[in-house]
Parts: C-alpha cells; sequence; structure tokens
C-alpha cells in the first residue's frame, strides 16, 4: 500500500473474472506477476453464452489449470458432431488436441466458478462484487483504476489494465475505445433452456448436433451434470420477441419446422425458463495502448452461431497473460508486446468472424449448401469439425474444389431451379474474394468493408463520464469517440432475458 491506505500497487489489474479475465490471470499469477481481478459478480453466477468449448478450447480449459474442476461436475463428453439438413446426416469425430478429444457444455455459472478457481490457485487475487468507476491516467498512459466494494471507493495502480468486461465494456469506453472500427449487424438471435436427454446411453449423448431446417438452427448440446442437455434455437431476430411473448407456443412452433430435431429431442423433460438474446452485433474494437489491453468480448465478439466466442476469449486471454508477462517493467515494449497480440488476435479470429457474419443471415438450407455438407459424407478424415475445432479455416476445408463438386451436384439435381442456384453463387462469390483479398492485403486494424458484413450495426451510445478531471488521453480516428466510464447498469443489453 502506498499514498493512502485506499491506494494499493500491483502488476495488473483486470476487470472482469470470467473466461478472458482468468485465463490472462493465469500465466501473469504463475510468473510470479502480482494480479488482482475484479468482477461486479458474485460467482457463481450467470451470463450470456453459447456454452459450448470443442477440443480446441477444452485444452485451454487444461492449460490453466480448470479443467480438472469442470470435470469434477461430471459433464457429458461430446466427442462427435453431426449436421443434419434435409435428408444429408454427418457424423465426425473431433481430432483431438493436446490429447483432448472431446467438448464440452458446462452451464456459466459452474463453468465460471472453475476459472476463477484455477486463477485463485495460480495466485491471482479474485474480488467480487467490486464496480470499477473509472480509469487512472498518469502522462498519457493506463496506470490502475478505480472501483467500489460496499460503499467505499479504492484505487490499484498497475503496471497495465486489462478490460475484460464484456461487449459493453467500461474499460473500453475509459479508454476511447468504445466505437468499434468494424461490425455487422446480426440476423439470427438465441433462444435456449436446459433440459433432460432422452438419448442418454446413445452416441447422440456423445454428439453436437447441428439441425438445418427452415430459417433458423438448431443445436443440441450435451450437458452437466451429465444427461442435461442444452436446446439452442440460431432463430431470424425477429423471431425473439415472440419467444419472449409465447414461449412454448414459439418453441413448438420451431419444432414443427424440422421432424429430425424434434425426433432427436422428443421426450424431453425438466426443460428449465427458457431464455433469449438478440442485441450481437458483431466487431472489432482497437484493443491496445499505452498501459491497457481489452481481452475476450470487450475487444473483439463475433455472431454466436458459430460458437467460437469462449474459445477466443480463453486462447487470447492466456495469450495476452502470456505475452505481457516479461514486459512489464518496460512501458515501451509491454505496449509493442500489447499490439502484437492484437495484430495476433486478429489474424486468428478474422476467418471465423466472415464465417459468423455469413452464418447469421437468416436464411434457409438451399440446394448449393445442402451439397456443400453432403461431399463430407462417407469421408473418414475429420472436416467440417476441424472449422468448429480451428484445425483448419473455414476457406481451406470448403475451398474451391468442394465447392465446385457441390455446384455441379446441385445443378444436376431434378426440379431444382437453377437459376436460383446460380444466383446464389453470384451472389456468394464477392464474398469469398473478399475475405481472400482481406486475408492477403488487409492491414492491421483494417477498415475496409467487407460483403459479409450486414450494414446498420450500432452497440449503442457510449456511456457518460462521471465528472472528473482523469480523462483518457486524446486520441483520433475511429478508435476513440471520447467516451469514458459506464454505470454499473449500464449494460443491460449484454442480459440474458428470461
Amino acid at each position: 500500500m502506498s499514498e493512502s491506505a485506499l491506494i494499493e500497487e500491483v502488476d495488473v489489474v483486470i476487470v472482469g473474472a470470467r473466461i478472458a479475465g482468468t485465463a490472462a490471470a493465469v500465466p501473469l499469477a504463475r510468473a510470479g506477476r502480482k494480479v488482482v481481478l475484479l468482477d461486479k459478480s458474485r460467482f457463481p453466477s450467470d451470463t450470456l453464452s453459447t456454452h459450448v468449448l470443442v477440443p480446441n478450447g477444452v485444452a485451454e480449459l487444461q492449460r490453466m489449470g480448470a479443467l480438472s474442476h469442470a470435470l469434477k461436475l461430471g459433464p457429458a463428453r461430446s466427442r462427435y458432431l453431426a449436421v443434419v439438413s434435409g435428408d444429408v446426416r454427418l457424423r465426425e469425430r473431433f481430432t483431438p488436441v493436446h490429447g483432448i478429444d472431446y467438448s464440452l457444455c458446462i452451464p456459466r455459472p459452474e463453468q465460471d466458478l472453475c476459472l476463477v478457481t484455477a486463477a485463485r490457485e495460480a495466485g491471482a487475487d479474485v474480488r467480487e462484487k467490486c464496480f470499477v468507476e473509472e480509469v487512472v491516467w498518469r502522462d498519457g498512459r493506463a496506470v490502475g483504476v478505480r472501483y467500489r466494494l460496499a460503499g467505499k471507493s479504492y484505487e490499484i495502480r498497475a503496471k497495465l489494465v486489462i478490460g475484460a468486461d464484456g461487449r459493453y465494456s467500461r474499460v473500453a469506453a475509459e479508454v476511447g475505445s468504445w466505437q468499434p472500427y468494424r461490425g455487422s449487424l446480426n440476423g439470427r438471435g438465441f433462444a435456449f433452456r436446459y433440459m433432460d436427454d432422452p438419448m442418454v446411453g446413445t452416441i447422440e449423448h456423445e454428439t453436437l448436433g447441428i439441425y438445418r431446417a427452415g430459417s433458423s438452427i438448431a443445436l443440441t448440446l450435451p450437458s452437466c451434470p451429465r444427461g442435461r442437455m442444452l436446446v439452442v434455437w440460431m432463430a431470424p431476430a425477429a423471431d425473439i420477441p415472440r419467444f419472449r411473448d409465447d414461449p412454448d407456443g414459439t418453441w413448438s412452433e420451431k419444432e414443427a419446422e424440422d421432424p429430425h430435431l424434434a425426433e432427436r429431442i422428443a421426450g424431453a423433460k425438466n426443460a428449465d425458463k427458457l431464455r433469449t438474446a438478440d442485441k450481437l452485433a458483431s466487431f472489432y474494437r482497437a484493443s491496445s495502448g499505452p498501459g491497457w489491453a481489452l481481452a475476450g468480448d470487450a475487444g473483439h465478439f463475433k455472431d454466436p452461431v458459430a460458437g467460437q466466442g469462449q474459445r477466443d476469449a480463453l486462447r487470447h486471454g492466456r495469450l495476452l497473460g502470456e505475452a505481457a508477462r516479461a514486459h512489464l517493467d518496460n512501458p515501451r515494449a509491454l505496449d509493442e508486446a500489447l499490439k502484437n497480440w492484437e495484430r495476433n488476435r486478429d489474424r486468428d479470429t478474422i476467418s471465423t468472424y466472415h464465417w459468423a457474419n455469413r452464418e447469421s443471415r437468416p436464411a434457409a438450407p438451399s440446394a448449393l449448401v445442402r451439397e456443400v455438407f453432403r461431399t463430407f459424407e462417407g469421408d473418414d478424415e475429420p472436416g467440417v469439425t476441424d472449422t468448429f475445432n480451428r484445425i483448419r479455416k473455414v476457406e481451406k476445408v470448403i475451398g474451391p474444389s468442394r465447392l465446385t463438386r457441390a455446384l455441379i451436384k446441385a445443378l444436376a439435381q431434378r426440379g431444382v431451379d437453377r437459376r436460383e442456384i446460380l444466383r446464389e453463387v453470384a451472389a456468394e462469390l464477392p464474398i469469398e474474394l473478399a475475405i481472400r483479398l482481406e486475408t492477403w492485403f488487409g492491414g492491421f486494424r483494417y477498415q475496409g468493408w467487407s460483403p459479409s458484413e450486414r450494414p446498420g450495426w450500432d452497440i449503442g451510445p457510449a456511456p457518460v463520464a462521471p465528472a472528473s478531471t482523469n480523462t483518457a488521453p486524446s486520441r483520433s480516428g475511429s478508435e476513440s469517440n471520447g467516451a469514458s466510464v459506464a454505470s454499473p447498469s449500464s449494460a443491460v443489453e449484454g442480459q440474458i432475458h428470461s
């Protein structure tokens, strides 16, 4: 403690103690750094999430020491992924990652408590019910935060401030990075509930199911404890108000659209309350600067339809901690390491960002889409699973050769509307080309528009700063809108609706 009984000095302060925050804290604490995590919640507590981790993400739990705690909960271990769309049915086994060949779907209250426990075991100081009010600045550099706990105000000085506080990040607003420099409107929303799995004891209880029919996509995710499952409707965003007004009626209507999904969950009992979410615009924010970084959804959010958010928060949270730990005593080297971390995060996530934008379009699966999936039938090598598992990029798995084969088969089908198929191809080709051009030529914090992105996105106004002379340094362009700090209740849109 120094300067005052209410001011303390640490190496790193992290705002948000869920996935990205705990993942960043573990390597820092293991390196002997003094790390404090502040979270407004008391764990266990719920939060908006797609819940599933494929082997690549489960391996991150193992790295940070949280997997052993998660497995004590008795979750189902899903070693397969299945896609069902009309007469197309394929099932693939996941490629192992660091010896992990299964996915997990654990409710967030239980999962996040496992992460907090692992962070504490690594030596991090996790403090609950703490409301961060503002970032502290000195000579244009973030040097700490002020927060409230039980009605009292405290200040922490740190060499690095990490915002891991979600899409409606207070830290992003404080550092002048509230407004994303690119984004995409979501076409889908989510309605989901947990229930008993009627297929316990069969291969279906070891399988992540993706059902595509009509304008909705449904997921069946064997869950925790074993015997439960999560069923998710990724429906057109316009349907979410109907789910809220008439949960059971709208659910039954969606089931009737897909007899395969209805068969999978027939007889399921003990369903939880329906929960929904619809404000899910994808975005990239500038995520590093002098003495600060944004981790997880605070810096980058992609539509949950691709199921990649948790994996990315874990992986790039860990990589942030690893990048920073050796440079905390050298501000210039630290800032360069943070920028390199952000650049590498963008390179790793841009493919799935575009993939999620495309999947968010609320359209029924076309003849061409079904034929693309059919090309994987009977193949012993993982294909679709490798995209979810991040073994290979989507554009590598579904490349020109596979697309050409699918197109030929789709056109050869009796009774199909060949003109409609060709119109679809004409619409998709510019997207394919733009994604590849961005991969080849897009630079750091690339602000060019891509055809995969839907216009009209908005994350809402920046929260209003409290009266203070402690303001973020002036910045320009898309990285800053002059915003400061959010009130404790400003993240309403990020909450789950029950």
